[in-house]
Formats: structure tokens, C-alpha cells, sequence
């Protein structure tokens, strides 16, 4: 591990993140350059690694898009904080696939965010000093040398020229931020140098760190099996309810309210109860192994998702009513992509079950899901949403 290095870019990044907090540019966009030097910083440190994961630069392409995505489009509020959320976790991901032959993405290891944002940020600090004392230390203090010495000559010339030039003096006068290091300026600068040097040696370090392999839950067959008798029995009663309300009404149950008053009533309340069912789905699949062993847990699953999938129909029809009367809004088209996903992954559960696959790839369902977030930060805006609702003259 070269600590030199690491020390030099973290005070150069630290720097960085100075001047832009002095620019007092949106939080959101100085986090972003945060994420980007975090990346920068140690991609450079390990380009000549020649024993690192090239599969794993394929996953510069989602970060790389996240990044960029408002600066084509101007993303909503929400989509900005799930970047800020996301971005740790892609990161996280993508260095651990590059670093560790021993990572597999796994619902378990998906998410070892902290072991590198920002894991033992105090700790790693004893690195400086192993740093500084190596016999490379001559070349740091001739780094330090020749920055105050620089810096001195440009001072000197800068004034000079100033004298020379008004226009040039008003020009570099924007740029007194720079020598106003007050106190809050020092603490951002302390911070910035401490967290991203303790996740470039986190980095550095994350190809020793060791990842438990996913085990089965012991859960007996016969709890399984009545929990999804239970929630299969309330979809059934649901699912009659829906053809009584939308055909004659064989209930027998007053009616009071009209296909507009339907279609808004428990939309959101829906879209949660598929996300359960997806849960639930994937923690019977990944987290045991009752689907292998039992007919019973494998056919209620089964019928489980088929529901889910009914639902997610059910959820399609009340929004096209809604929006055939309203049109087309972020959030609305937010949740047709959703509502999409979350139909792609139903199919491809019981695909596998059909196909007698009982346990869920979480490579593909990360795949999935990361393609769809991204097109809904590409899609999911003012822009186009006018468009659509201009086109089908909404």
C-alpha cells in the first residue's frame, strides 16, 4: 500500500472540496463531488493493480449515468436524494468487485456500504504517521518545499500583475475566497482529508476483507405454509371484491363512489402491498430452502406471486383511469416504471420456479432494478412529461 500517494490525493481532494464549499454551490451537487473524487481518487491509486476484476468496469456505466443525469436533466427532488442514497452503495459495490475475489453480490453483501463510506475513519488515521516516517519522506517534504516557495513567487506575481491590469485585478479578485480560511473552512477541510483518505486505505484494504457465505434459515415447513395460506386467503377475498365492484356487483355491496373516486382510492396502499410480496417472496427463495424441499411452500408461492402480478394489473387500470381523466405527472409515470419492475421480476420468480431454479439471482434483480432507476432519472421529468401529455393532448 502506498501511503504517500494515498496521503497526497486526499489533501488534494480535501482541497478541492474546500474551493467548492466556498463557491457555497447546491448541497447536492457538492456531494456529488464528493462521490466523484472518492472514485477518481481510487481508480488512480489502483490503475496499475494488475490483479483487479475488469468485469467490475462495467459498473462505472449506472454510477457514471447517476452522476451525470442532472446535468442533461433536471431530475426532481426525490430522485435527487435516492442518488445521494444509491451512489455510496454502487461505489461500495464496484470496489468491492474489483478488489475482492472473494465478493459475490448477494443480498447480504450488497449492501457492506460501511466497510468502505467511511468504515474505521478514525483509525485509519494512524496511517499518516506510518506514511510520513517511510524513507519516501524526503520526497514529500520537497512536495511542501516547492508548494510554499511556489506559492510565495505567485503571490508576488499575482500582485505585480494585478498593479499592471485592472481588469486582471478585478478578474483574481474573485478568487479571495481562497485566502479567507476561517474556522468553518478548516473544520470542512479537516473533514473532507479525514474521510476521503479513510476510504481510499478502506479501499485499498477491501480485497482482504472476508464476506460470509449466505446460509439457510431454519424456519419449519408448516409456519411458512400458514403464513402464505393466510395472505393467499385475504388476496382471494380481495380479488372477489375487485370482479364484484367492477362487474354487477354479485356482494350486493352499496356503491358510493365513482370510477374517478376508484381509481385515486388506495393506489399507493397497493404499490406497498406488492412491495411485501416481493419481500416475502425473495426471503423464501434466498433465505431457505423450503422451496426445494416442500410442494406445499413451492405452489403457495407460486399462487403468492400470481396475485402480486393481479395486483400489479389491478394498480395499472385504477392509474389509466386516473390519468385518462388527469394525465401524466412525475410521480404517476415514477410508478408505471415501478409498477414495471416489479411485474419483470414476478415473471422472471416464477420462471425459475417453473423451471425448478429456487433461488433468485441477485445479480439480475440488481441488474433490473438499477436499469430502471436510471430510466426513470432520464424520463422522469418536466420535460417529458409535457411532451406526453402534449402528444395525447392531455
Amino acid at each position: 500500500m502506498n501511503n504517500t500517494k494515498n496521503l497526497i490525493i486526499s489533501l488534494i481532494s480535501a482541497l478541492i472540496i474546500f474551493i467548492f464549499y466556498k463557491l457555497n454551490i447546491d448541497i447536492y451537487w457538492y456531494l456529488i463531488v464528493h462521490f466523484v473524487l472518492i472514485l477518481l481518487t481510487n481508480l488512480y491509486v489502483h490503475k496499475n493493480n494488475k490483479q483487479v476484476n475488469k468485469k467490475a468496469y462495467y459498473l462505472l456505466i449506472p454510477i457514471v449515468l447517476i452522476l451525470i443525469s442532472n446535468i442533461i436533466i433536471s431530475n426532481c427532488g426525490t430522485n435527487l436524494f435516492l442518488n445521494i442514497v444509491i451512489l455510496p452503495i454502487l461505489i461500495s459495490i464496484f470496489f468491492f468487485r474489483l478488489l475482492n475475489k472473494e465478493y459475490v453480490l448477494s443480498f447480504e453483501n450488497m449492501f457492506k456500504v460501511f466497510k468502505i463510506f467511511p468504515g474505521k475513519l478514525i483509525s485509519n488515521l494512524k496511517y499518516i504517521k506510518f506514511s510520513i516516517t517511510k524513507e519516501k519522506n524526503k520526497r514529500i517534504l520537497n512536495i511542501l518545499f516547492g508548494i510554499i516557495i511556489g506559492f510565495s513567487l505567485s503571490i508576488i506575481i499575482i500582485f505585480l500583475l494585478s498593479k499592471a491590469d485592472g481588469y486582471f485585478e478585478n478578474f483574481i479578485s474573485r478568487f479571495d475566497f481562497l485566502f479567507d480560511f476561517n474556522i468553518s473552512g478548516l473544520i470542512i477541510f479537516i473533514l473532507a482529508f479525514v474521510i476521503i483518505f479513510s476510504i481510499v486505505i478502506n479501499v485499498s484494504n477491501c480485497g482482504s476483507f472476508s464476506f460470509k457465505k449466505s446460509e439457510y434459515k431454519k424456519i419449519d415447513e408448516l409456519i411458512i405454509i400458514i403464513i402464505l395460506s393466510m395472505i393467499n386467503f385475504i388476496f382471494l377475498l380481495f380479488l372477489v371484491s375487485e370482479i364484484s365492484k367492477l362487474s354487477n356487483n354479485f356482494l350486493q355491496i352499496p356503491r358510493r363512489y365513482t370510477y374517478a373516486s376508484y381509481a385515486r382510492e388506495g393506489f399507493f396502499e397497493l404499490l406497498f402491498v406488492t412491495l411485501i410480496n416481493f419481500a416475502i417472496t425473495l426471503y423464501i427463495s434466498n433465505k431457505t430452502d423450503l422451496l426445494k424441499k416442500s410442494k406445499s411452500v413451492n405452489y403457495l408461492t407460486i399462487i403468492l406471486v400470481i396475485f402480486s402480478i393481479l395486483l400489479i394489473f389491478n394498480s395499472y387500470y385504477r392509474m389509466y383511469l386516473y390519468m385518462n381523466q388527469f394525465g401524466f405527472t412525475i410521480l404517476r409515470l415514477q410508478v408505471i416504471l415501478f409498477l414495471l419492475m416489479e411485474l419483470i421480476l414476478f415473471i422472471f420468480i416464477i420462471i425459475n420456479n417453473i423451471k425448478k431454479i429456487y433461488t433468485n439471482n441477485p445479480k439480475l434483480i440488481f441488474i433490473v432494478m438499477i436499469t430502471f432507476y436510471i430510466i426513470n432519472l432520464y424520463i422522469c421529468n418536466n420535460t417529458v412529461i409535457n411532451f406526453i401529455n402534449k402528444l395525447l393532448n392531455y
